[in-house]
């Protein structure tokens, strides 16, 4: 009688443990998908600068910083269901100042900017209260100024951190993203020099919201 009740309750303990498991199985593949909504059938989506901000780079090594009071960003959102948060919207084509609007960097330097290849990926890591937490990856962008010792052209490349989407707003902010690098840096005067890590802080509103969830 004893055996038949331990093994009863061994059976019962197992057959507990394995229902848990696959219930923390399931929670876990829930909270791992994530859903894009747009009000653009194409996926397409654009956004700019939010009035009154600027888009920041930083050069952490030298100190020495190129703020743009313009900026542009588009590409594609696609709408649907996402196994993972990983490449919920790509950026395709991004610019920082115009000719009529340059960025303004150190001694009076002017810098403008733009996406150089490929594109940039926003990714989520968690989601709470309609706000969704990533990073942005794959960056590759190419920055060029007129400063007083010439033409100084630099590559950033990496990614940057602390990237959040508000879907009440539309808004997508970058906070001191850390992550990225002076990959390379020509007659720069040591304004900015390769190697150099860097971060970028920015708010952009997207022209068309997009609804991202999770799960």
């Amino acid at each position: 009688m004893r055996n038949t009740l331990r093994r009863a309750l061994f059976a019962t303990t197992v057959a507990a443990a394995a229902f848990g498991f696959a219930a923390t199985s399931a929670s876990a593949t829930a909270l791992a998908q994530w859903t894009v909504s747009n009000p653009n059938t194409n996926g397409a989506f654009s956004a700019h600068l939010k009035a009154g901000t600027t888009a920041e780079l930083l050069d952490n090594t030298t100190g020495q910083g190129v703020s743009c009071s313009t900026a542009a960003a588009s590409g594609t959102a696609n709408s649907g269901v996402h196994s993972g948060g990983s490449g919920l919207a790509s950026i395709s084509s991004a610019t920082w100042g115009t000719a009529a609007s340059t960025c303004a960097g150190p001694l009076g330097s002017t810098f403008t900017a733009s996406l150089t290849s490929g594109t940039i990926k926003l990714n989520g890591a968690s989601y709470a209260g309609g706000v969704t937490s990533g990073n942005l990856t794959d960056v590759n962008v190419t920055i060029t100024g007129d400063t007083l010792f010439g033409v100084c052209t630099a590559t950033i490349t990496g990614s940057a951190a602390n990237a959040k989407y508000t879907n009440s707003t539309g808004e997508l902010s970058i906070v001191n993203g850390t992550g990225l690098t002076i990959a390379t840096a020509n007659n720069c005067s040591g304004l900015m020099n390769a190697g150099d890590a860097a971060q970028f802080s920015a708010t952009y509103v997207l022209d068309k919201p997009i609804t991202v969830t999770s799960p």
